[in-house]
């Protein structure tokens, strides 16, 4: 619940990740959060802003669960209908 959004966002992308960094290449976009279906709908050049919308969706979700009180699905659906 501690993380940022951008540590979300490239979960599962670690190894594309500190490669780029050690060949100064490009940084992946996404990790395991591209097999989402809002991202496979998304045309080519919105999925970098739809994986960082759903990242950060995401972080707000993780956050709210870990730091309520009682267990509540009214925050997540509401996330999710956005």
């Amino acid at each position: 619940a501690k993380c940022p959004a951008s540590t979300i966002q490239i979960l599962g992308a670690e190894k594309a990740l500190f490669r780029a960094l050690k060949t100064r290449g490009n940084t992946p976009k996404y990790g395991l959060i591209f097999h989402s279906s809002f991202i496979g709908r998304a045309k080519a050049k919105n999925k970098g802003r739809i994986s960082r919308y759903l990242a950060n969706k995401c972080a707000i979700a993780c956050r709210i669960d870990s730091f309520s009180e009682t267990p509540n699905t009214m925050y997540g659906e509401r996330l999710r209908d956005q």
